[in-house]
């Protein structure tokens, strides 16, 4: 009997399911692309790759739309990969960014600080600069009352 008219179980094609959608067999030889071509079975006109010594062979079968949803998933999981490799580059520049301003934060906090104790000094400073004012305005009126007073007397005697 020829291979296509022949069908092979497919629980043979759970072996190597995880394995890169197939071109060889498990006996490492190149798996054609097939049909099956008898009439009245649920598999008529499928497609599927098995192996080139079929049907005295190592068994290897897979349908051809389960490499297709086999490589869908692929495609998939290296979208998800992909996206993901990319999150955690955005993930790693968001955290960067992050100490880059927490640091600048901390800096200016430190700056606030100073500016703080500046600000202190200068109140001080300015505080005893008004209280020697004040000194200086009682000791002009003293001098001045003083000499108004001797002069008074002066003029009185």
């Amino acid at each position: 009997m020829s291979a296509s008219n022949h069908t092979v179980d497919s629980g043979s094609s759970s072996r190597s399911r995880s394995e890169h959608p197939p071109s060889r067999c498990y006996c490492n030889q190149v798996a054609p692309l097939r049909t099956v071509r008898f009439n009245g079975g649920r598999n008529a006109g499928r497609a599927f790759y098995g192996c080139s010594g079929w049907p005295d062979s190592c068994g290897f079968l897979r349908w051809v739309d389960e490499v297709d949803e086999l490589r869908d998933m692929e495609d998939k999981l290296m979208e998800a990969a992909t996206e993901n490799a990319e999150l955690r580059l955005q993930i790693d520049q968001l955290e960067r960014r992050v100490r880059e301003l927490l640091n600048a934060s901390k800096n200016k906090q430190e700056q606030i600080e100073e500016l703080a104790i500046e600000s202190d000094v200068m109140r001080e400073r300015m505080y005893s600069a008004y209280a020697d004012r004040k000194l200086l305005v009682f000791c002009v009126i003293s001098w001045v009352m003083f000499f108004f007073s001797f002069y008074v007397e002066e003029l009185a005697l």
